[in-house]
């Protein structure tokens, strides 16, 4: 049924509207086919329950959760427990102590991140599944796998590189700077056939804050 519109006339008073009667009837048309929709008919089960939760019981249902950019995704620590997904990495994400997790598929792999943090300019920290607490922690990366640095708090101060050795060049196979428009972000897909084996993440203002990368 397409909504049915009271008739109010062109001005008040003007005698063109509908009757009482027939306004009524229609509104109660117009509601009878919403809790129909998104009820039993007497009562709202679907949708929004009375604690403000969306509550969906049947039907095939169609909630988009979709963002442009990582750069895009909302605070995962206000958020937790949300889904969204990203379509500039075709990936999907849930937010989960106060970051955002990439679930892993059979085009990624799978995806680890770790979060930069700094001790003066002596030295990087990081945190992140299995991460080594202390100063310039020393990392395993399998081939295969893709690794996210997130070293967007210190950037400006302290730009992180992976490279081919400390004071080297930099290593840039399937290594992308400022991953997804984010600056600070690197993603390391690693390679299953590196021209090295040994490689070390470094900033390039503080050639003391550097630590080795093993491939294997």
């Amino acid at each position: 049924m397409t909504l049915q519109a009271v008739g109010i006339g062109s001005s008040a008073n003007d005698g063109n509207g509908d009757t009482l009667r027939s306004g009524a009837t229609k509104i109660n048309a117009n509601f009878t086919e919403i809790y129909a929709a998104i009820g039993n008919g007497s009562a709202l089960t679907d949708i929004i329950d009375g604690n403000g939760l969306i509550n969906v019981s049947s039907g095939a249902n169609k909630i988009v959760f979709y963002y442009a950019n990582l750069s895009d995704l909302p605070s995962a620590g206000t958020y937790h427990g949300a889904v969204a997904h990203v379509h500039a990495t075709g990936g999907l994400y849930f937010a989960h102590g106060g970051v955002w997790v990439r679930l892993n598929d059979e085009t990624t792999g799978p995806v680890t991140k770790y979060t930069a943090g700094v001790n003066g300019s002596t030295a990087y920290t990081f945190t992140g599944p299995g991460a080594t607490s202390g100063n310039n922690p020393n990392f395993t990366f399998y081939k295969g796998h893709t690794y996210l640095l997130d070293n967007t708090a210190n950037v400006g101060s302290h730009p992180l590189q992976i490279r081919v050795s400390s004071g080297g060049s930099a290593f840039t196979t399937g290594v992308t700077d400022n991953y997804n428009s984010t600056t600070g972000l690197t993603q390391f897909i690693v390679p299953h056939e590196p021209s090295d084996s040994s490689l070390v993440y470094q900033c390039t203002s503080h050639s003391g804050m550097v630590g080795n990368i093993t491939i294997v």
